[in-house]
């Protein structure tokens, strides 16, 4: 511990123990969407909290809404916590904003479901 309480590395480990990176890499990710927006240079921007496990940039991830699927691509992760760095990773239980390729704002609308079928595919690393 520091002179003024807790140092930032302790605070964000204290931070990834409490979400339980373990578990959040056995779940599929799901997220329903609380609002939509278009960013210039980003995209579509869906934003939400993280119902369970956890995405990257990069991964291909599905809209569920109206009893479709629309295959997107997340290309950025904007956290709503300063409790850790950003690591172009979102874990449950986390406010993020999502951008996407290969979806305009007008095709997803609140309450639609972005998911990764994600469980068991990652490996904890030690």
């Amino acid at each position: 511990m520091g002179l003024f309480g807790k140092s930032k590395k302790e605070k964000e480990a204290e931070y990834m123990e409490r979400i339980n990176v373990p578990r959040c890499l056995q779940q599929d990710f799901i997220m329903k969407v609380g609002g939509v927006f278009a960013i210039a240079g980003n995209g579509t921007v869906v934003a939400g909290r993280i119902e369970s496990g956890m995405c990257r940039v990069g991964e291909t991830a599905f809209i569920l809404q109206n009893g479709t699927a629309l295959e997107v691509v997340i290309t950025g992760i904007d956290l709503r916590t300063k409790e850790r760095k950003p690591n172009r990773a979102a874990y449950a239980t986390e406010q993020v904003g999502i951008a996407l390729r290969g979806v305009s704002k007008e095709q997803v609308q609140p309450g639609a479901v972005l998911a990764i079928k994600n469980g068991g595919k990652y490996e904890m690393q030690s």
